[in-house]
């Protein structure tokens, strides 16, 4: 497998999507240079999740033990997963005068989300193949981005509302680790086939993109 196959079955994929995403942004968009340092900083909590989930991968192999499977894919996969990529956007970005908007905040995580996403794309198709990795480059893509952007909404508005940004930060991450951990669980446990996965990534999107109308609605620069 080349270097440059590698390339552009996980990371060119992740860029395509942060493109995507970055052109819904069109009333106030974010330098790319900010969008660039998201990515990056997103591509390296890939490390920090790798360590707090590495003792419970033993739980994932184990569809059987439903409740088992069940805590360690929202307690402990969905809550790191969406804390890193939320942590990396946060630092990277939460005190630029440019994240001046509800949007910014889904823009910056979503970002955040797909350089983490890039990077499993990258590990899983090294180990497993072009064939897991382009399938990956879509679902598992677009899926990171849906959760990421569900906390990046509530981010966007804990930036614009600092009075309630404990609350509104504490409810994103909850209510986006909540998303992945009962999808990782119902793809994980073989409940659901490849058919029906895509269907609820489309419903995430849909979910995402009303956020998203949402977020245009209460720009100031509309």
């Amino acid at each position: 497998m080349t270097l440059v196959g590698l390339f552009a079955v996980s990371i060119l994929p992740g860029v395509f999507w942060v493109w995507y995403f970055y052109r819904q942004d069109y009333l106030d968009p974010e330098p790319w240079g900010l969008i660039l340092k998201s990515f990056i900083v997103g591509v390296l909590s890939v490390i920090p999740a790798g360590i707090i989930e590495r003792p419970y991968a033993s739980e994932l192999s184990r569809p059987n033990n439903l409740l088992g499977l069940l805590l360690v894919t929202i307690v402990v996969v969905g809550v790191t997963e969406e804390t890193v990529k939320f942590l990396a956007a946060y630092f990277s970005v939460y005190r630029n005068k440019e994240f001046n908007e509800v949007m910014d905040g889904i823009i910056y995580v979503v970002t955040a989300g797909l350089g983490f996403a890039a990077a499993e794309n990258l590990m899983y198709t090294t180990m497993f193949g072009y064939k897991v990795g382009v399938i990956r480059a879509v679902v598992t893509s677009l899926a990171h981005a849906g959760f990421s952007g569900v906390v990046g909404f509530f981010f966007g508005m804990a930036r614009c509302n600092p009075e309630k940004s404990k609350f509104y930060i504490l409810y994103g991450l909850l209510w986006g680790s909540l998303l992945h951990g009962v999808y990782d669980f119902l793809v994980i446990s073989g409940f659901i086939n490849f058919f029906v996965t895509m269907f609820l990534v489309l419903l995430l999107q849909i979910y995402l993109a009303r956020l998203i109308k949402r977020a245009e609605h209460i720009s100031p620069f509309k």
